[in-house]
């Protein structure tokens, strides 16, 4: 009988992980295939030097830190395209299979119903055209560190090392670590916790120091940042998506603010449709739900997903805009906010842990009515209904995933530019987003500062179509405010540059205005039909960063905890399978 069960466990076992992986390869398709997947915010290069703005100095605010820094030290010795493909992966796999985890108590079926609506949801689609990979990456970790914080807080032992490296790879990103502190350390640290009020410290201060490495730069080097005329909350509010208005919109998931990164089925009766069938199954589930997850991470789940949900229909509300604008652009570390649709993500996890605990319950009634067969019947239905009412997520989101190669100017700029003299380079034309014609013509971040072994001063300005207006966003970094001035005054450009210690010009020669903005008397050193590279006048050599120090050391700090989580977590498996020796 014991062997009939591990038998039937095994078997069990195998279905979701096949149903998890054939969800994988259907929605990333085409980024799955040697290459690079280079859509908007998601660029990867072949081989990505550390710099030291990737660890926060000498640009304006750490938006992508430490993601650049881990992405440069990995880099090296794992090609950029292999890279990618394996974060893309794992951020898909470890959000279904993370959502099947907290689903234990329930069937097979609830589980792969749970897994089909958090990876195959509006907002992994969108977040996937936005390129935004460490977010997912993030998302995805999400229900391991809820279930390891209720193992936490019920008094089990050696949960800290798997908290802590969980933490630390939801943190390679800002938004990504606030969130996994939030659903997380509240569970395992908050009232009626079993543990020591020594471990409840050790857990907080093992949160804070998991964020030191965009926190210090934020404090110490973002008071130097280049102030912006805008916070931008206006544009990256929730988008209505259908006729039935925000709130269907923000309880599907969806609402990303680029127009353009929106599947074409979402704004079609299917998305309500989908979104109403699983608020049904949510409700029915609400009660199980909290006896699954416990009363702490339920409670924790539901008050960060009600907030998320509100926040985004606050920004779509003209008697509260006001007073988001004034948040965002006003409060410390607002600007995490403006984004409103990636705070959905705890609403995300809770609807499909509830829908599939109500689609559970259903199911379970159908048994006793009527038999297995049907109830299985209606499992399998609820599990299609996102795949069903979003099908333009599959194959890469229609194809957008595609993978393209570099051209061959890319590496040989890289090559000139790492042996050529002093001095930091531009990226021209001084735009931030590119449609290179060998990228199919998708919209893409300049790729030119991460492949490049120095420094690159590049546009970090916005421009975005807000309520069928154009809208310009000025970036944080004062270097590149400081050519957008000079650009845009129509001032000489060659001595500004000098100043700012800029002797070299990369030019992607494939886009339109290349060299309008390019400084007189310049020599080109590298010619190319897609990048090309001029020497400048001789500049003058540029300081070192203000709070090196204190940024360096913070990025010690929590190198340290990543070396002692491991160590610890390392240990602690070991102990349990060798176990005590006679």
């Amino acid at each position: 009988m014991p062997s009939r069960a591990y038998g039937v466990a095994r078997y069990a076992a195998a279905v979701r992980a096949l149903v998890l992986s054939a969800l994988v390869v259907t929605i990333l398709g085409p980024a799955l295939l040697p290459g690079y997947t280079l859509i908007r915010d998601q660029v990867f290069v072949p081989d990505q030097s550390l710099l030291p703005w990737m660890l926060g100095l000498g640009g304006g605010l750490p938006r992508s830190v430490p993601q650049d820094a881990v992405v440069a030290l990995v880099s090296g010795p794992v090609p950029g395209w292999l890279l990618e493909k394996a974060a893309l992966v794992a951020a898909l796999a470890l959000l279904g299979s993370g959502v099947s985890r907290l689903l234990r108590p329930a069937g097979t079926g609830a589980r792969i119903v749970g897994t089909c609506v958090a990876v195959w949801s509006a907002f992994v689609a969108e977040r996937l055209l936005m390129g935004h990979w460490t977010l997912l990456l993030a998302v995805g970790v999400l229900p391991w560190l809820v279930d390891v914080a209720r193992r936490a807080r019920s008094g089990e032992r050696g949960t800290w090392a798997a908290w802590a490296l969980w933490l630390l790879l939801a943190s390679l990103t800002v938004t990504g670590g606030l969130l996994a502190l939030a659903v997380s350390l509240p569970v395992a640290v908050g009232p009626r916790s079993r543990l020591s009020p020594v471990r409840r410290w050790a857990w907080a201060a093992s949160g804070l120091i998991a964020q030191l490495p965009w926190l210090v730069p934020a404090l110490v080097v973002g008071s130097a940042a280049a102030p912006q005329a805008a916070s931008g909350a206006e544009v990256f509010h929730l988008r209505a998506e259908n006729g039935l208005g925000a709130v269907i919109t923000a309880l599907g998931t969806g609402g990303i603010w680029n127009a353009e990164a929106v599947p074409g089925s979402r704004t079609t009766i299917l998305a309500p449709l989908a979104t109403v069938v699983l608020l049904l199954l949510a409700a029915f589930g609400a009660r199980r739900t909290v006896l699954v997850l416990g009363r702490a991470a339920s409670l924790t789940l539901a008050s960060l997903a009600l907030a998320g949900v509100a926040w985004n229909l606050a920004g779509s509300v003209e008697q509260l805009a006001s007073a988001v604008e004034w948040a965002v652009g006003t409060l410390p570390g607002g600007g995490v906010l403006r984004d409103a649709q990636k705070w959905l993500a705890p609403w995300l996890l809770l609807l499909a842990v509830s829908s599939a605990l109500g689609a559970d319950r259903v199911a379970r009634d159908l048994v006793a009515r009527t038999d297995r067969p049907t109830a299985r019947t209606l499992l399998v239905g609820v599990a299609l209904v996102p795949v069903l009412c979003l099908p333009d997520a599959a194959w890469g989101v229609t194809g957008q995933l595609a993978a393209v190669d570099y051209p061959a100017d890319y590496a040989t700029v890289r090559d000139r530019l790492a042996a050529a003299g002093p001095g930091d380079a531009i990226s021209l034309p001084w735009q931030s987003l590119r449609r290179f014609p060998w990228n199919d013509g998708r919209s893409v971040l300049d790729p030119v500062p991460r492949a490049m072994t120095r420094t690159v001063v590049a546009s970090d300005t916005l421009v975005v179509r807000a309520h069928g207006e154009l809208v310009t966003l000025s970036g944080e970094d004062p270097s590149a405010a400081r050519v957008s001035a000079a650009i845009a005054t129509h001032e000489p450009l060659g001595p500004v540059l000098a100043d700012l210690g800029v002797g070299w010009a990369v030019v992607a020669t494939d886009v339109p205005g290349a060299t309008d903005d390019l400084p007189p008397d310049v020599v080109l050193v590298s010619p190319g039909e897609h990048l090309a590279l001029y020497r400048l006048a001789p500049a003058a050599p540029r300081a070192v960063p203000d709070g090196t120090t204190a940024v360096l050391l913070a990025d010690l700090v929590t190198a340290c905890l990543l070396v002692a989580a491991a160590a610890v977590g390392i240990g602690t498996v070991t102990a349990r399978h060798v176990g005590p020796r006679d």
